[in-house]
């Protein structure tokens, strides 16, 4: 008899084929099961089982009587038709209880007493079983394990039977309770442990959710962007030494430029240089810190933008001097010392009779 397989569109779905070679009979794909953001392969996810494709077989079109199941292998080892799967009614081995009913009629042959002592057995059996669940319980228990191999809802009539017996605090060997609240937490728990990580967290949610925003609003992604760059240029300018110093001496030589003054780009390396020769200080007070570009001959009064005329200053020093002379400006400071006057003349290459002259190129 051939086999017909199926499965729950709405649970599973056909996929890549897995690293174990576990295909859909028929196809060159694996059956995935829906978790989350993620699937698993059920061959894979039931590797531990005889054969993982059993509990997918379609038992109504195969048109097989009520009852009848394929399933793991008995401890006898009876297989059908080949298979690695034994034939059950109603979860019990045939090929088993075929052999249980021949022994029970050869025992009835040899010993006519049987039937009255296994009825006596069965009888006292039962009283136990009723003083021990007067309501009944178990009987529905097992009532319920029937129908849930025919309806194929095992999972559902094994859910509803544990919390019975959890919320009537019944027992199913001896006085062991069957699972108690502190054990079902635990289990809880367990299978959160499990899970974790195949959900997408609140971070991933929430930024699914920007990106979707964003998709249907090209111009606040626009906006966005613009910000950001913004915010990663500021955030370099302030980290960066040469990034700033560029950006000083460009805005130095474009101003250079606007008065119609000579100007000459310098580059990086030559500013450090000058700024080296004070110890990277104050040309003026000797006070260290962010140094900024001073021109010792004000742009706004003709002064070049070149190296000649460029000196380290503190913000200080270099918004009090703004468009002064030098010399007279200096001079008339709290911070004046010769030897730094000299220092800066000799630097810049100033002769004793013009101090004003030029800044050399």
């Amino acid at each position: 008899m051939d086999l017909i397989y199926t499965f729950d569109v709405n649970r599973f779905r056909l996929g890549k084929l897995c690293k174990h070679g576990h295909a859909w009979p028929g196809t060159n794909q694996s059956l995935k099961k829906y978790h989350g953001t993620r699937s698993s392969c059920m061959g894979c996810y039931g590797r531990k089982s005889s054969d993982w494709l059993l509990s997918f077989l379609d038992y109504e079109v195969m048109e097989w009587p009520s009852g009848r199941t394929l399933g793991k292998i008995c401890p006898a080892g009876h297989q059908w038709n080949g298979l690695n799967a034994t034939l059950r009614s109603y979860g019990q081995c045939i090929s088993c209880k075929k052999v249980r009913n021949a022994e029970t009629a050869k025992r009835k042959a040899l010993d006519p007493d049987y039937r009255a002592r296994r009825s006596a057995a069965n009888k006292a059996s039962a009283a136990k079983r009723m003083a021990q669940d007067p309501e009944g319980e178990m009987r529905k228990r097992k009532d319920l394990s029937r129908k849930k191999i025919e309806s194929g809802k095992t999972r559902q009539y094994r859910a509803a039977a544990r919390q019975r017996m959890i919320e009537k605090g019944l027992t199913t060997r001896g006085t062991k309770p069957y699972c108690t609240s502190e054990q079902a937490t635990r289990k809880a728990f367990q299978r959160a442990i499990r899970n974790a990580g195949q959900s997408p967290s609140v971070a991933r949610l929430v930024m699914n959710e920007q990106r979707r925003y964003w998709r249907e609003n090209p111009s606040a992604k626009a906006d966005h962007d613009r910000q950001w760059r913004q915010a990663i240029w500021w955030l370099k300018y302030q980290i960066k030494p040469e990034l700033r110093l560029y950006n000083r001496e460009k805005s130095k030589r474009r101003k250079a430029r606007m008065k119609g003054n000579t100007f000459i780009e310098v580059s990086s390396q030559h500013i450090n240089e000058r700024f080296e020769l004070f110890n990277n200080c104050c040309a003026y007070c000797g006070q260290s810190g962010d140094m900024q570009i001073e021109h010792a001959i004000p742009i706004s009064k003709g002064g070049t933008h070149a190296i000649g005329n460029i000196l380290p200053a503190c913000r200080t020093c270099n918004y009090s001097k703004r468009d002064k002379e030098i010399e007279s400006w200096y001079r008339s400071q709290s911070v004046f010392t010769e030897l730094r006057w000299r220092k800066i003349r000799r630097t810049l290459g100033w002769t004793g009779g013009a101090v004003n002259q030029l800044a050399m190129i």
